[in-house]
């Protein structure tokens, strides 16, 4: 493009330009603004809150308080509800089953169990404004777990026994729901898991009884078949008379022989009718001792006294059986007394119940928490400024 300049034109174009340049040459940028640790410390404290007292969401907790009882045999003395001695079995044993009971409700089954009828995926559910409340959509199940612990607190109080159980929700439904389900879980603990070693005791020494009475069966089958083979009602008792048969006859044989003594030395004639009589009796009662003696011990004659063995060693398992069978069955009542001893229940002390209003404590705490951060920020930034302005 060219420019063409007249006489008139001309100057005033160039007096118009000097001018544009003059202005130029005075324009003077406005200083850039710096933020100082105190502008931003009261800007951070504002949105501190604006988000706990304006988008924040609101929180509700539910809380009830129970004991964890079991009964107590008549006579023994139990500390009342309202005023329980300090270090009271019943006490210690409340204590101990609710630290229990914490560990349980925070596991993962139990989020699993309790999730899953709660819907928790929609009742806390992040929304819009407060995207920082909730659970998100596409949190895994550590997220999870991490998320329902931080909405459940169970406090064992150590003087009392007191179990508390306290349930936080965005909303006063899904408070109430999730304490009310977490006590139901507590129940099924207290009840159900509780006895769950002395159920199994109990099955076990029932199934030692059922062995038992088997035992038995067999061992007395197998001494009334060895008395029905030999014939013989009690064997022990037949070695027996048979022992004092021999003892009499060998009694009888001794007078015998001293009958047949003074009878040779009176008659001074071995051949002698009255020595040959006794002679003769003497000789038919030792056959006889000899007789009964083989017919005791010989496995040809009537074996006594392996039969007696033999019928010993049945009795003692017959007897054996008889006085494990009596332990089973005292097993299995100690074990049935055992378990319901164990039984226990929730005593109620006050029941969950739908909050109205919701609870400041969160808002208060956030801001308040905000606050000291950041005057702790301020105060260090305002220093190391001041240490660099001096150097």
């Amino acid at each position: 493009m060219t420019l063409n300049f007249d006489r008139q034109t001309g100057p005033r174009a160039l007096s118009a330009l000097g001018e544009s340049f003059q202005s130029v040459k005075t324009f003077r940028l406005p200083a850039r603004s710096k933020i100082t640790p105190l502008s931003a410390t009261v800007l951070l404290i504002a949105v501190a809150a604006l988000y706990a007292f304006g988008l924040g969401r609101a929180r509700f907790k539910v809380t009830s308080d129970f004991l964890i009882r079991q009964p107590m045999p008549p006579g023994t003395l139990m500390p009342t509800v309202l005023g329980p001695l300090t270090g009271s079995p019943s006490v210690l044993g409340s204590l101990e089953d609710g630290r229990y009971l914490a560990f349980y409700l925070h596991s993962p089954e139990v989020m699993r169990r309790v999730f899953l009828r709660l819907l928790a995926e929609r009742r806390y559910a992040r929304r819009l404004p407060d995207l920082l409340a909730g659970l998100p959509a596409d949190a895994n199940r550590d997220q999870q777990l991490a998320f329902f612990r931080r909405q459940v607190q169970v406090w064992p109080q150590d003087l009392s026994g007191v179990i508390q159980l306290t349930t936080t929700g965005l909303d006063a439904q899904t408070a109430l729901l999730l304490n009310q389900l977490l006590l139901q879980e507590a129940r099924l603990f207290v009840n159900d898991m509780n006895q769950t070693i002395s159920r199994d005791q109990l099955g076990f020494a029932q199934e030692e009884v059922l062995r038992s009475r088997q035992r038995l069966d067999q061992a007395t089958a197998k001494l009334d078949a060895f008395k029905s083979r030999y014939g013989q009602l009690d064997p022990i008792q037949e070695s027996a008379a048979t022992s004092g048969l021999i003892t009499a006859l060998e009694a009888s044989l001794v007078n015998l022989q001293v009958e047949e003594a003074r009878l040779k030395r009176q008659f001074r004639d071995p051949q002698a009718p009255e020595v040959l009589v006794v002679t003769d009796q003497v000789q038919e009662l030792q056959k006889q001792i000899q007789k009964e003696r083989a017919s005791v011990v010989s496995p040809g004659g009537k074996a006594l006294n392996n039969r007696a063995t033999e019928a010993t060693k049945l009795q003692n398992e017959v007897i054996f059986a008889t006085e494990n069978l009596k332990a089973s069955m005292l097993a299995v009542e100690n074990s049935r007394m055992e378990s319901q001893r164990q039984l226990k229940f929730l005593v109620m002390l006050s029941d969950p119940q739908a909050p109205e209003v919701q609870d400041w404590n969160w808002r208060f705490q956030v801001f308040l928490g905000v606050v000291g951060g950041a005057i702790v920020i301020w105060g260090v930034a305002s220093f190391l400024l001041g240490i660099r302005s001096r150097v």
